[in-house]
């Protein structure tokens, strides 16, 4: 065969192929789609065999949690894992977490609107996390924390619930951090709604700088409140003004100049050069500077009144407004013992030493004497001459003649007088008399003496050794 026949010969054989196939298409395209869907047949038969189908068992799991049988779930779970194998074990896990992912999703949703109860919610969420390698779709949960947190700051929940909600929901593995920004979102609103609240209760008994401070603790983050909160500091600064100047007179009136100057602190921040604060400043400065006493100062005058060294004594003392006047009241200490209690007044330096029906320290250099009565009310002893007046005022009374008398100490009348019958007077009432001398006539030796109580002006006459009450 030559290769001009041999190549005619190939022609006719390819062209014979070409025309077999084209008469036969349409059966091999049939033949091709059975042979598709047999493989399609077999890869389904496949899948459905019971070594890899676990729809029903996942179906199961998520009914029994849905109907809080919690116990029953936890058990038909460790069944599973028994019989399972791990391939078919892994592929149940993987379906259950995005079923139980949903379930939890729409659980949060039934918790927030009150549909189920906190215990509902957090069986549910306890026993997720009692199956093992069950994982939740962190993602759907950053979706309704955002919504928990939006309902709150808009006020559609209350913190109550929006707190719980993220303390359950936060409490599943694998959770950890992810949910931390809203949570400490809701926290930080609610901690800014709280001042907001103190700040208004403060402004209501007129305690502006402490409604002020509290005004500015409240979050920017929180819109409606942070501009009621404002709004509620501008009220407060308009108000404190008049409110304050009238405290700092009044206490200014009762000799607290320290908490008069607190009052004027609390205004210059917003009135500042104000000319009406500035005076009254220089004001109450110029007399703190002048009614100031130091231990010191209170340590030396007791010195030089008592005549004792002062390196012998020692005082503690502190500031007390009696009245509208400011005094220091001091205990003064010798040899580790209280050797008199004091009030100094600061204006100019008088002393008052305590004298009762329980205490008295024998003090003969003081001003005056104080008592503090069963109410805790400070009083104070009337003045030596106040009781030389009242024994003057009862002789010209009874029309008696005298030509003098005087205060005099105990020691100084005890020669006058029955002394068996004095102390058993002054054991009733514990010394807290002034002793008052009485002459009569210009050359007659006759002395009586007169005792007045210091705190109520009883008077007392002694004569012929007796005491009797006038």
């Amino acid at each position: 065969m030559n290769l001009k026949n041999f190549f005619d010969t190939l022609k006719d054989q390819i062209k014979y192929g070409i025309d077999n196939i084209k008469e036969n298409k349409k059966y091999l395209i049939s033949l091709s789609l059975s042979f598709v869907a047999f493989l399609i047949l077999l890869v389904v038969l496949f899948l459905s065999n019971g070594d890899f189908s676990v729809g029903k068992e996942v179906d199961i799991l998520v009914d029994s949690i849905s109907s809080r049988k919690y116990t029953e779930a936890y058990q038909y779970y460790e069944n599973l894992e028994k019989k399972f194998s791990a391939s078919k074990m892994n592929k149940f896990k993987k379906s259950a977490s995005n079923k139980l992912s949903s379930l939890v999703v729409s659980s949060g949703d039934k918790y927030v609107s009150g549909e189920i109860s906190k215990e509902q919610y957090s069986g549910l969420i306890n026993t997720i996390n009692a199956l093992n390698d069950i994982e939740i779709d962190v993602n759907q949960l950053l979706d309704i924390s955002s919504r928990v947190s939006e309902m709150y700051m808009d006020e559609n929940i209350n913190y109550e619930k929006a707190s719980s909600y993220m303390e359950v929901t936060t409490s599943l593995k694998g959770v950890y951090q992810d949910l931390d920004e809203y949570r400490n979102n809701i926290e930080t609103v609610y901690k800014s709604r709280k001042v907001y609240e103190e700040g208004s209760k403060f402004q209501q008994i007129k305690k502006y700088k402490e409604a002020i401070d509290k005004y500015d603790k409240v979050v920017k983050e929180d819109k409606k409140y942070y501009s009621l909160a404002e709004s509620k500091k501008q009220e407060c600064i308009k108000s404190m003004y008049d409110y304050y100047i009238a405290q700092a007179n009044s206490s200014s009136k009762k000799g607290e100049y320290e908490e008069a100057l607190v009052y004027l602190t609390y205004l210059k921040p917003y009135y500042p050069n104000d000319e009406k604060i500035e005076e009254l400043e220089d004001k109450y400065k110029e007399k703190i500077s002048v009614y100031t006493l130091t231990s010191d100062d209170i340590l030396n005058l007791m010195s030089k009144r008592s005549k004792i060294d002062k390196d012998e004594l020692s005082v503690i003392s502190y500031q007390q407004t009696i009245g509208d006047k400011l005094y220091y009241y001091a205990e003064v200490v010798k040899d580790n013992k209280i050797f008199n209690e004091v009030l100094v007044e600061a204006k100019d330096k008088k002393i008052y030493s305590y004298k009762s029906e329980k205490v008295d320290y024998d003090c003969q250099y003081s001003d005056g004497y104080y008592k503090v009565d069963e109410e805790g009310n400070y009083v104070f002893a009337i003045k030596s001459k106040d009781a030389a007046s009242i024994v003057r005022d009862k002789l010209s009374d009874k029309k008696e003649d005298f030509n003098d008398l005087e205060v005099k100490f105990k020691s100084d009348i005890a020669k006058y007088v029955d002394e068996g019958q004095l102390n058993k007077l002054i054991e009733k009432n514990n010394n807290i008399y002034y002793y008052v001398l009485v002459k009569k006539g210009w050359f007659s030796l006759t002395k009586e003496v007169y005792l007045v109580n210091m705190y109520d002006k009883t008077v007392y006459k002694c004569v012929d050794n007796k005491i009797s009450k006038i």
